[in-house]
């Protein structure tokens, strides 16, 4: 998805966030999957894409917050 929330936003809600509290990185992208989800019936192959996008999303997300620990800024 092109509207992604930026990652330092992201980082900086999980700072601030209770510890019980689930944060979403990849948002747009969860929303257009479990959207598409409904439309299709529940059929996942026909979402193949958009969870494809999900991936892709916490994997760099994943892979800055590693970055950011190896830093020691997180």
């Amino acid at each position: 998805m092109t509207d992604q929330i930026p990652l330092k936003e992201v980082h900086q809600s999980f700072k601030v966030k209770q510890s019980s509290k689930f944060l979403d990185p990849c948002p747009k992208e969860t929303s257009a999957a479990m959207k598409c989800l409904d439309s299709n019936n529940y059929d996942k192959s026909k979402c193949q894409d958009l969870f494809l996008l999900y991936r892709e999303c916490k994997k760099k997300w994943l892979e800055e917050r590693r970055e950011l620990r190896r830093q020691g800024l997180l």
